[in-house]
């Protein structure tokens, strides 16, 4: 990663008698942002030892590095006139077959490589990434006329696969498709907002998930992005597309009044600390205050007042809350009409300008501004022809297209044959099929096409063809109850007793699992039932364990709890690379119930004592504290460190591709002649001395203020089942040694007060949060 050396010294360089040519001083800027990027939050690497992988320097002293790269990605000022010096500077360099790239948010691709050589410019193409780009999925690719098609596709593919991204192609238009629709779209919205005295919270409590949009609303997203960003790609967006109907928007007077206070008082959004709203300083407590856009001073939040929204939320699907809120004749209404009206009708009018395929506009706004639905996607949720009729009545430019297509009959942009989707392709005036992908299979699409062998309330088998099935949970965020449970074992004897290869479990959710259904009351039917409940689901998960055939476990998103315990159950994993994966449950005063203390000592602790003279004990509290402090990952990758994932488990980067790749690796393991593990005594008991360490740590940290005296009772029960209990001294043990001494401490701990009222409280927050 290189940058700009500093062309003066800070005072502090001064103090320190240091000199521009210093290492320290020529470095200062790029040093300063790997820096950020290692304080991040959320996290930009996948673990700290992913910034080790970075090597620094300077546009200076290092260009020559310049040359040995295979991918040059030039991401500086969106500038022309730098960028086109950059370019001549990178070609002098460049090895033969590399591949040059430009990050710009939207200056012409074409003219930045103008005066560049043919071969340069046949490896040289645009790669728009979206920030932060391990979060967003788009990235927009666009090749210039005269970029070999060889290197697209290839850039294309690698893209999909190594970095998990979703490929948009796109024209050399300004801004492409994804900033195109979001700086006129948003310029519209807010200019709305202005004009029309909505306050803050109102505009982002409406903009937001109400109507299918992302939880940063309009202004949260502005304080992301930053103002000063936003305004000059605005800016230069205004000067390319005269052509663009909606372009005088970008220059109404309100909205450049409101950027230029801001911008003049330096409030560009969280690279400042304040923006339309403000934090408090770092280190210092106190609430997050509101911009008052009247007032231009900050001030303290206020809750909107709009009845009709409280209404609204409770409404599923979007598709329908989304009809409640355009009907609603109130400011939600107002604002929501005039945003999803303008806004579908901009993304019509724009093809075949910025694209000739509409559903390349849904995946960039799907892809590039985390909405449910793209333009396209939700114009035919809400009826094509009944929100055009809407837009006309509110004097909105409905594309001539749009009218010719349903003056023909077509109803909707998209439509299904037999599973198979199809767009509306305005040049050709007919609906084209989208192409398939082999590395995506979707569930959604199984399941209407008749594919389910097994279902309950709770969870589907469905048939993934080549003999493989796959277990889908589908409660509400995927908890785990008695109908998964028992449609566990239904699975297991379906693969052990009828002519299948193996099995997946995952689900194309959000979230693979957040943990067992606490909601249902722990104490209905007393002890008893609680300890058979735990036991059905220890023997439901031991018997994936030990399944004859390979189960193949498919995390994603938050893995908590019994969500964890899950996916440790399985032969291998799959894991994708944004995998929130935990043991929770100390959290509410409980232990791991379902084998998940029994995994960590099988894969961190037992391994380990395989060497004679071996010292349990450090791996006994690496395991402790990743349980006790209830760790959740912040990636695949340091789930693994943590222990929940094997070095032989894989990290698939591209969601899309995972119920696919965890299907090949059934296949995989079944051709390599797969047996399932030997039930014996394959686990290690450390026994009392181990516990009696472990329990004189936990008591030093209590008495250090780091443990609640419950905290320490709980955790202390951690322990015990980690050390396999009061054994005399170390031994080797079966699993259901474990899985029984979890069961036990899991039922205790269910009738404890504290406990229960833990249990309420998190339930009680969560409603809340949910409201």
């Amino acid at each position: 990663m290189l940058d700009i050396a500093p062309g003066e010294l800070t005072p502090e360089e001064e103090k320190r008698g240091l000199k521009l040519d210093h290492p320290k001083v020529r470095n200062r800027i790029v040093s300063a942002a790997l820096d950020r990027l290692k304080k991040s939050k959320p996290a930009a690497f996948f673990t700290p030892q992913a910034a080790e992988l970075v090597t620094i320097g300077n546009l200076g002293d290092n260009f020559a590095w310049v040359g040995e790269g295979d991918w040059i990605d030039e991401a500086i000022v969106e500038d022309l006139a730098a960028k086109r010096a950059l370019v001549e500077r990178i070609e002098q360099v460049r090895k033969p077959n590399s591949i040059v790239s430009s990050n710009t948010s939207g200056l012409p691709i074409g003219a930045i490589a103008a005066a560049a050589s043919a071969d340069f410019k046949a490896h040289f193409l645009g790669t728009h990434f979206f920030n932060p780009p391990r979060y967003m999925k788009l990235l927009e690719v666009i090749p210039t006329p005269e970029t070999d098609p060889k290197i697209t596709e290839f850039m294309t593919a690698f893209a999909e696969r190594r970095l998990g991204k979703g490929v948009v192609i796109c024209k050399d238009t300004p801004n492409f498709i994804g900033n195109r629709f979001g700086s006129i779209s948003g310029a519209t919205t807010l200019s709305y907002i202005l004009e029309n005295n909505y306050t803050i919270e109102e505009a982002d409590a409406i903009l937001g998930p109400l109507i299918g949009r992302p939880r940063t609303g309009m202004f949260r997203l502005q304080d992301l992005v930053g103002l000063d960003v936003s305004s000059s790609v605005g800016e230069n967006l205004y000067g390319l597309i005269e052509h663009d109907e909606s372009r005088e928007v970008l220059h109404n007077s309100k909205l450049r009044t409101l950027r230029m206070t801001q911008i003049e008082r330096g409030r560009l959004g969280d690279k400042t600390g304040q923006g339309f709203y403000q934090k408090p300083p770092k280190g210092a407590k106190g609430d997050i205050l509101s911009l008052d856009l009247e007032t231009m001073e900050y001030r303290a939040r206020r809750e909107p007042d709009i009845p009709s929204m409280a209404e609204a939320s409770k409404i599923e699907p979007l598709a329908k809350r989304l009809a409640f809120v355009l009907a609603q004749d109130d400011k939600a209404g107002a604002l929501a009409r005039h945003a999803i009206y303008n806004s579908l009708a901009y993304a019509a009018r724009r093809v075949p300008e910025i694209t000739d395929q509409i559903v390349n506009v849904d995946r960039a706004v799907r892809w590039g501004f985390s909405h449910e639905l793209g333009p396209f996607e939700m114009w035919d949720a809400l009826g094509v022809r009944r929100t055009v009729a809407a837009m006309e009545a509110n004097k909105i430019e409905v594309a001539p297209w749009v009218k010719e297509m349903l003056a023909a009959g077509h109803e909707t942009f998209y439509r299904s044959d037999n599973g198979q989707l199809s767009y509306y392709d305005s040049a050709r005036k007919a609906y084209t099929a989208e192409p398939s992908d082999q590395r995506e299979i979707s569930l959604h699409r199984l399941k209407t096409a008749g594919r389910v062998v097994r279902e309950n309330k709770g969870a589907s088998l469905i048939d993934l063809g080549d003999g493989v099935a796959c277990l889908e949970f589908h409660t509400k965020m995927n908890t785990l109850d008695a109908d998964i449970r028992n449609m566990l074992l239904e699975a297991v004897e379906e693969i052990e007793t009828r002519d299948w290869a193996g099995m997946v479990i995952g689900n194309d959710a959000a979230d693979f699992s957040v943990g067992a259904n606490l909601a249902g009351g722990l104490g209905s039917g007393g002890f008893a039932a609680i300890e058979r409940s735990v036991k059905e689901m220890q023997d439901a998960l031991m018997s994936v364990r030990f399944c004859s055939k390979p189960v193949v476990t498919a995390p994603a998103g938050r893995t908590l709890g019994g969500g964890a315990e899950v996916s440790m159950a399985g032969a291998r994993t799959a894991a994708a690379a944004e995998t929130y994966m935990g043991l929770v449950e100390v959290g509410v005063g409980l232990v791991p119930g379902a084998g998940g203390c029994k995994e960590l000592v099988r894969r961190i602790v037992s391994p380990a004592l395989q060497l004679t003279n071996t010292d349990p004990l450090p791996f006994l509290q690496q395991a402790l504290q990743t349980i006790g402090m209830a760790k959740v990952s912040t990636s695949a990758a340091e789930a693994r460190s943590f222990g929940f994932l094997t070095s032989a488990d894989q990290i698939v980067m591209n969601r899309d591709h995972q119920i696919a790749e965890a299907k090949g690796l059934v296949l995989e393991l079944g051709a390599a002649g797969y047996t399932a593990p030997v039930r014996g005594k394959t686990c290690y008991a450390s026994g009392r001395d181990a516990l009696a360490a472990l329990r004189a740590g936990l008591y030093v940290m209590q008495q250090g203020g780091y443990l609640s005296e419950y905290d320490l009772h709980v955790t202390g029960k951690v322990a015990y089942i980690l050390c396999g209990g009061d054994l005399s001294s170390g031994q080797w043990v079966d699993e259901q040694h474990f899985l029984d001494l979890e069961r036990e401490a899991f039922v205790s701990l269910c009738g404890e007060p504290k406990t229960l009222e833990r249990i309420k409280h998190m339930l009680e927050t969560g409603k809340a949060l949910r409201n």
